[in-house]
């Protein structure tokens, strides 16, 4: 009884107690690697998508005024503009030459052209005299003064339309970014428009010349057959 007693108790020493043993799965533990390799990687391209994303936005939008401001002078700027001279039937003022807001220096030029030519008054040598040669004539004066600060307005503004555009070249293509270029590119189709407006007002002066002309022409015919209609 006692020697068995002892047989079960020594057995009891010497048998192990259990425990839980961490057991790796090698393939498991292969394919969460290459999972989580690619989610990184998908995260790090999502990241530089977002990145491209920010810098396009800011690429094509916010204010590129400084981009675009130095074409805003190309077509009129301080210089000439056609807009500038008032209509040539208010150009002359009891027989002295008034031009309102156009500049000095073509005012000066026009008047001294008119003067120079030392034209009278009128052609009956009456003062404000109503016969339709002397209207005819005034409106011819008024003409050839509104005409003449045309053509010197004209000039100088091409001359310093030319200088603006050659500067302009200068910083085409040195914008930060594609919504610079196409703040410049709006400026240049605005400046555009602006150059034909005054080109359209240049031609609306030769009309007028054509126009007085053509007056001088019919109140001749007029007076001519006046003259030779017996009464």
């Amino acid at each position: 009884m006692i020697r068995t007693l002892a047989f079960v108790t020594a057995a009891a020493i010497v048998t192990p107690a259990k425990a839980d043993i961490a057991v790796i799965d090698r393939t498991n533990y292969a394919v969460a690697k290459d999972t989580a390799d690619k989610t990184a990687k998908i995260l790090d391209t999502n990241k530089d998508i977002l990145t491209t994303v920010e810098k396009t936005l800011q690429a094509v939008t916010g204010n590129r005024g400084s981009d675009a401001g130095s074409l805003k002078d190309l077509a009129i700027g301080n210089g000439f503009s056609v807009s500038s001279i008032p209509s040539f039937d208010s150009v002359l003022q009891n027989g002295v030459p008034d031009f309102g807001s156009m500049g000095p220096e073509i005012a000066k030029a026009a008047t001294m052209f008119i003067n120079g030519m030392q034209l009278v008054k009128s052609l009956s040598g009456k003062e404000q005299s109503s016969l339709p040669s002397d209207k005819s004539y005034q409106e011819m004066v008024k003409t050839v003064l509104g005409v003449s600060a045309l053509i010197t307005g004209s000039r100088q503004a091409v001359e310093t339309r030319r200088a603006a555009l050659e500067r302009a070249g200068q910083g085409i293509g040195q914008t930060q970014d594609i919504k610079g270029s196409i703040d410049q590119n709006t400026q240049l189709q605005v400046q555009t428009g602006l150059t034909l407006n005054e080109m359209i007002g240049v031609m609306n002066g030769a009309v007028q010349a054509l126009q007085a002309e053509n007056q001088r022409r019919l109140t001749d015919i007029s007076n001519t057959k006046k003259a030779l209609t017996y009464e």
